[in-house]
């Protein structure tokens, strides 16, 4: 779903109490601290105690930074086909043996700069095998949607770590001497070994090519990058950043020890406080993202980076000199926190679970390859024209990332992007980026009238709608019929873009065509839609084609019976609210009681119920763009409603591979003329949608617009590899939906996972849901009770995969989301608990009723709490049709029972 706002689960607290985000965290800190003690000591162990000239100097920064240019590919795909705890372990013990030969050979006074040198290498060797597993591991235990705020936490750290590894190693070299002093960082890689050996998260199942060379996995991980726009955008911005300021680090502590003359104190004391910057530029990056967006953000940290440069280049021996530029780093490192949090997760966002190690590896390859370039230039100009010219020369070089941001897409987002539509599988089947979107002048029209600011805010989404046809009215399985009934003839699919090439729809009118974009630009400014063939799609279609007649509901939500008027396009009295319904963002109603939808007379209707609707807009535009829809896919849509998604399908894939199912025929028939409006024709069919369409599979992309109690096996067998698949799974509560993400990898192999989500659609038909009657709902808010006063806090509202817990593992409750305390009922033995706040810290839970629902609430809070607090959980869908949810350490798991719903 959109990441454009915090997820609701993990909590900013409950990061830190994520057992296996601790060890990590714990691991990566120790390291960045025994880091910051090396990076302190052994510039004064070369230049002061070995006497080393500018151009040895230069050459040990060169020598420690090549490891990443020669094998940061290698690690990465090393990473992504085999375990990366083992990998990043084997660093860690290799780099520690390393830097231990330094005292060892000090005390027995042979040591060289020849073997420094070698060091170097050697360290540099392992800490490219160590991180180019450690930064793509993150992924894997940590939901997608939070690591934004992971990253922030981690840099934050990191940057309080390398201030205390600093001061600490000022004072080890001090009084030490720079040779022990590394012993710290030799005792923080063995620390970083063993909190790794220690995370419980399950890898995801790593890529084992039987055939394939790692040169061809290194090749694919380039092309990877390279075809993605914002990934080749970020990792040239890096790398240029990174050259920059390899020019410019190389001569830093020269510079600062010999031509401003500061003493090994002082070079720390100055380096140490200027790293808080980082921490600070790290903590805010989440907010200054949500407040002005992650590209302008971006973009304005890399042009104060430059600025920051200037007391330096400006400076003189002294204590004020000193201060100010140790302010200066303090700002430098917070735009560099903020900017390299925001960007690293973009790109681990971006990136697919299979790829993630040999994207970091391409970044990291071209980042660190610059730096060993760099320090050679910096020696070379630095012999040449002196430090402070050089020091200049790299000033200006920092705006080159300036400019590359500055001209990419990424200077103006104002959200971070989706989760990627995960390539199933390994990875380097990640499926290439669409080709350019069928244009046509309307649509353009269109897009030139969308950021006008809407006149109103966006409706608030209701909770699970959807087109479903009511139990009552339709039989639970309708037999389909032997031949499809709509159109099959094969044609060229770009042909269903010929609508498009017409100034306007039928029907559509300028007025249509403001509110449609009015529509469109809502749901950007709320996250739920992004650039791309969905936006694009959306701004076209016109839906009063699709929905010419639309029920509005008159009567309030309790009164019976419910008063409903059906509006008609074609009446001009009509059309100004039924343009308002249709574009609102809510669900509209298309049918009633389960009557034929094309022909009717449009008035009022009493009673009865509504038997299919469209889906709120906000919540179609998240699946679908998660779908990740492409030209020439083949699609099957199971739950027809109002046609929107076969339209979108259409626009996007072409309508030759389209197959749109559902259980009514009249709604069937209704969809196949509408969409026969437009100009498409797709195979439009009547029939069980948990059956599926077999006749025309196997399907790219399969979307299920109905909840149903667990994944269809027949929908996943008309899948077809590489193919992804979208349904809401539920119980008979309509309180806290689950969404299942199912893909299928090229070798058949499945991976399906349940996302805890906030919206979700209803049930289809024949599945029965539990509902809260007025009079019930009356009850839980006002009726006293026994009550007891806790310092227990209720679980979040944003903690949804613990309220997904609950629902599977103490069936049968239902939220009363009209409440303002949280409240909740069990209509089927009439137990309710309502918690009302007391005082800081303090709650008064009021419980009646055979079941103590507050405390299977503390229980399934504490079970998940266990788990690791997951938003997500592995879907498993075996063989003997047993299928269960399991959180990613295994600690909590439960079985989807095994009827169904049919539609």
């Amino acid at each position: 779903m959109s990441c454009a706002e915090p997820p609701a689960t993990p909590s900013g607290d409950s990061l830190w109490r994520h057992r296996d985000f601790r060890r990590y965290l714990t691991g990566q800190t120790a390291s960045v601290a025994g880091s910051s003690i090396t990076q302190m000591a052994l510039p004064v162990l070369a230049v002061l105690h070995l006497d080393a000239p500018t151009a040895q100097v230069a050459w040990l920064v060169f020598l420690g930074q090549l490891p990443p240019a020669l094998l940061a590919l290698h690690a990465g795909a090393l990473a992504d086909r085999y375990s990366k705890r083992r990998q990043m372990i084997t660093g860690d013990l290799v780099g520690a043996a390393a830097l231990t030969t330094v005292p060892v050979a000090d005390a027995l006074g042979t040591l060289t700069l020849t073997q420094l040198m070698i060091v170097a290498v050697v360290q540099g060797a392992a800490s490219v095998l160590h991180d180019a597993a450690a930064i793509s591991l993150l992924p894997s235990f940590v939901d997608r949607c939070s690591i934004q705020r992971s990253n922030s936490r981690v840099g934050a750290l990191f940057a309080v770590a390398a201030t205390a590894g600093s001061h600490l190693g000022a004072a080890l070299t001090a009084v030490l001497g720079p040779a022990r002093a590394l012993l710290g960082d030799v005792a923080s890689f063995l620390i970083r070994a063993g909190c790794t050996a220690r995370i419980q998260a399950r890898e995801p199942a790593p890529h084992r090519p039987q055939v394939r060379r790692l040169r061809e996995e290194i090749v694919e991980g380039l092309r990877y990058v390279h075809g993605d726009e914002r990934l080749r955008t970020l990792t040239l911005v890096n790398a240029a950043t990174s050259f920059a300021l390899g020019l410019l680090n190389t001569l830093w502590a020269l510079y600062l020890l010999r031509v401003l003359a500061m003493g090994a104190t002082a070079f720390g004391v100055v380096l140490g406080p200027g790293a808080l910057g980082a921490a600070a530029g790290a903590l805010t990056a989440p907010a200054l993202a949500r407040r002005w967006g992650p590209g302008p953000m971006m973009l304005t940290a890399l042009a104060i980076t430059p600025l920051t440069q200037l007391p330096l280049l400006l400076a003189s021996p002294g204590l004020r000199w000193q201060i100010t530029i140790g302010a200066a780093l303090f700002l430098q490192l917070a735009c560099a926190g903020a900017a390299g949090t925001t960007q690293r997760s973009i790109r681990q966002i971006l990136t697919t679970a299979g790829m993630q190690a040999r994207m970091q590896a391409v970044s990291t390859w071209l980042t660190s390859g610059a730096r060993p370039a760099a320090a050679l230039l910096a020696g070379g100009l630095g012999t040449w024209i002196g430090v402070r010219p050089t020091l200049t020369a790299g000033t200006f070089l920092l705006l080159i990332p300036l400019v590359v941001l500055a001209r990419s897409p990424l200077r103006a987002p104002r959200h971070m992007p989706d989760q990627p539509p995960a390539a199933p599988g390994t990875g380097g089947d990640r499926v290439p980026p669409p080709p350019a979107l069928r244009t046509a002048p309307a649509g353009r029209a269109l897009a030139r009238t969308y950021g006008r600011r809407p006149s109103r805010p966006l409706a608030r989404r209701r909770r699970h709608v959807n087109t479903v046809p009511n139990a009552a009215a339709v039989p639970s399985v309708v037999p389909a019929p032997t031949e499809p009934l709509g159109c099959t003839e094969r044609s060229d699919p770009a042909s269903s873009a010929a609508p498009f090439l017409q100034p306007h729809f039928v029907g559509d009118t300028s007025r249509a065509a403001d509110a449609r974009a009015g529509m469109v630009a809502r749901l950007e400014e709320s996250g739920e839609l992004r650039p791309g063939p969905v936006r694009e799609a959306l701004l076209a279609l016109p839906r009063q084609v699709l929905m010419p007649q639309a029920y509005v509901r008159r009567s309030t939500p309790d009164e019976t019976p419910p008063r409903w008027d059906l509006l008609d396009w074609t009446r001009p009295a009509d059309q100004e609210e039924l343009l308002e319904r249709l574009h609102s963002g809510d669900s509209v109603a298309i049918q009633h009681d389960g009557e034929p939808i094309l022909g009717r007379t449009a008035g009022s209707r009493r009673g009865g119920a509504m038997t299919a609707m469209s889906s709120t807009m906000g919540m179609t535009a998240d699946l679908l763009q998660l779908l990740d829809l492409r030209s020439g896919q083949h699609v099957l849509d199971v739950g027809t409603g109002a046609g929107v998604t076969a339209a979108v399908a259409c626009f996007v894939c072409g309508d030759t591979g389209v197959v749109t199912l559902d259980i009514d025929p009249h709604v069937t028939a209704a969809a196949r003329e509408r969409l026969g409006a437009l100009g498409y024709q797709p195979t439009a069919v009547t029939g069980d949608g948990t059956a599926g369409w077999p006749d025309a599979g196997p399907y790219d992309r399969v979307f299920v617009s109905f909840a149903v109690r667990r994944v269809p096996t027949a929908l996943v067998e008309q899948l077809a590899p590489g193919g992804r698949a979208l349904m809401t799974l539920g119980t008979s509560s309509p309180s806290w939906p689950g969404l299942a993400v199912i893909d299928k990898r090229p070798d058949g192999t499945v991976e399906a996972e349940l996302r805890a989500v906030e919206f979700g659609h209803r049930a289809g038909a024949g599945f029965d849901r539990l509902f809260l009657s007025a009079s019930f709902r009356d009850t839980i808010t006002t009726v006293d009770g026994p009550t007891q006063r806790t310092r227990l806090a209720p679980p979040a509202d944003t903690a949804r995969g613990m309220w997904l817990a609950l629902d599977a593992l103490y069936p049968g409750l239902v939220r009363h989301f009209g409440a303002e305390d949280l409240a909740i009922g069990a209509p089927e033995c009439g137990s309710w608990m309502r918690v009302r706040a007391a005082g800081p810290r303090r709650w008064d839970v009021t419980t009646c009723g055979p079941r103590d629902i507050w405390a299977e609430i503390q229980d399934a809070a504490a079970r998940w709490r266990a788990a690791g607090e997951p938003a997500a959980y592995r879907l498993h869908l075996d063989t003997d049709d047993v299928q269960q949810a399991t959180s990613p350490n295994g600690a909590l798991t439960w079985h989807l029972p095994h009827t169904g719903a049919s539609r």
